[in-house]
This record gives C-alpha cells, structure tokens and sequence, in this order.
C-alpha cells in the first residue's frame, strides 16, 4: 500500500555536530525543492511516575527544546524562505523517528562519529531508521567543506532487487550533472580461494554478473540519457571497496535488505559504510518506486 507524502524533509537532532551538518544539508535540500522542513529530538522516558510508566525528566524536556531551537535558527539561516517546524518527541529513538518519517519524502540524519562510544550512543539509532523507514534515509558525516567531485555512487550488492536501487543512482546524476559509477563487489568465502582468484582469468559467472548489470541499465539508459555511466566489477570486500570508492563522491547510493514481518536490520556491509563513508550515503527502501518519483527531488542536492 503506497503512503501519501507530505512534502517534507524530516531531519532529527541531538545538537551534535554530526546534526548540524544534517540540518545544513536538510535545509538546502528544503529550500531547493520547494519542500517543507521539520526538526525532530527525540526524548527517551526517563523518570518513574509511578507503575504505569515513565516520563523524561523537566530539565530534560527543557534542554531538549534548547536543542531544537537552535537547530532551527541554524536552519532558518541556511534557508530563510523555508517553511520550518520543531517538534519535541517522546519515546524511543529509531522508533520515534520511523513513525515520524512515515509520510516524510526524506529523512535526514547526522553521520555516527568515529569513535567508540559515540558509535555507541547514535550508531544505533543511525542504523535503525535507516533499516525501517519506508522513504530514503540521508546520512551526512561532518565536512569541513563540501568537495564537488560530480560523480554518484552506487554499491550493488546482488542483480536481485536492484531496480530502485539503480534508479535513484540515476535520478540523482541526472538531476545533479554527475557521472554515475556502479561498483558491484564480490568475494570468496575463503582467503586461500582468494588470493587464487586474483591470479586466475575472470570467471564465467562475473562475466554473467556484468551482462545481468548491463542488461537492467538499458531502459535507464534511455530514460536519463545525458548521464554517462561506468560499471566495475571488483574483486574485493564489497564495505571496503565502496568506503575507498567514496572519498572521490558526492554521494553513495545502497539499498538495504528486503525484510519479511516485524523483522529489520541493515547487514554487516551497510552498516561498515554508513560508519567509515568519506561523503554522504544515500539508504533506498526496497519493493517501492518511490525514489523514482516524488521522491528523486528531494535527494537531488545530495550530489550538489
């Protein structure tokens, strides 16, 4: 069942710096396509009042505000002329921002810093929203400043429900006026069998892999047919070689799994990205056309 939009870009802040970053982007990316802006921070329960639950604590509501209020002055400079809300939330983390975001054309979120405890702190949160939310998930790390590379990459895991996947890539070159670069990645199970296959002629099913690619290229070819696309096949640990890939980016564009159920996670190779990426990543929903649609504007200024 397809969610009506509300034409707006949802980004979520704790004051950090990775959030400013992310208010920045979300901002720009409001003021360029004509949408909405709304700033979320999530309050975790945090004081007994009694057995039937919890409630945050005043201060902590109140320093909550503080933070939304300077995220919105910081979003009203960047974007003067964007329509701009704050909303202070209770509950959860992941799923505070998931229910928030299930009508958003685009969710934004800071970056998970590099050390261990603030991986800790918000990696979780990162990589939860990013598993569930039914709209692409941008997540921008802290840049001292914006490197235009003018090239969209795009990590393809398997030739199996990619189609989104591809499209957005191409959407956002198109949009952008960057090349796209298409890297699908493989590797042995083993490292013996490894370090063998470097040595060997490429194998059959690699040139099959490259064919299967190419073939699903064609009409996307013709749809956005001033951007020019190179495809690699590379032998290597997929997370490594599209983290090395990124620091010549604007933006990386991945997929994440197709879940069944009540069940959501993000694999080993989409979170080792969304942690060590050198430039904004771009997580599209599975089984949806939206990012072809109404919501390939909204992440145009990504690769800007």
């Amino acid at each position: 069942m397809s969610t009506s939009r509300t034409g707006r870009v949802l980004v979520a802040t704790s004051g950090s710096a990775s959030s400013q970053s992310a208010i920045t982007f979300a901002a720009r990316t409001a003021a360029s396509r004509g949408l909405a802006l709304e700033l979320i921070h999530v309050v975790t329960p945090t004081v007994s009042v009694g057995p039937y639950g919890v409630a945050p604590d005043v201060a902590v509501r109140q320093a909550g505000r503080e933070v939304l209020a300077r995220g919105e002055q910081l979003a009203r400079r960047v974007a003067p002329h964007v329509d701009v809300v704050s909303t202070l939330v209770l509950g959860a983390r992941p799923d505070a921002i998931v229910e928030k975001a299930h009508d958003a054309d685009l969710v934004v979120l800071g970056a998970p810093p590099h050390d261990l405890l603030g991986r800790i702190w918000t990696g979780s949160t990162v990589t939860g929203v990013a598993a569930r939310s039914t709209c692409p998930v941008a997540i921008i790390p802290v840049r001292d400043e914006e490197p235009k590379h003018h090239q969209v990459l795009v990590g393809v895991k398997s030739t199996k429900h990619t189609d989104e996947l591809l499209a957005a890539g191409f959407a956002v070159a198109s949009q952008t006026g960057s090349e796209l670069r298409i890297i699908h990645a493989w590797q042995l199970l083993s490292p013996y069998d490894n370090a063998v296959a470097d040595r060997l002629p490429v194998p059959e099913w690699e040139v099959e892999e490259g064919r299967a690619i190419e073939a699903m290229l064609i009409d996307l070819k013709m749809a956005y047919p001033s951007v020019t696309v190179h495809v690699e096949l590379v032998h290597g640990q997929a997370a490594h070689e599209l983290v090395d890939a990124s620091e010549y980016a604007d933006v990386l564009v991945i997929s994440r799994p197709l879940h069944g159920g009540f069940v959501h996670h993000l694999g080993a190779t989409a979170r080792a990205i969304i942690r060590e990426a050198r430039c904004p990543v771009l997580v599209v929903p599975p089984g949806t056309t939206a990012v072809t649609g109404e919501h390939a504007g909204a992440v145009s200024t990504l690769a800007r």
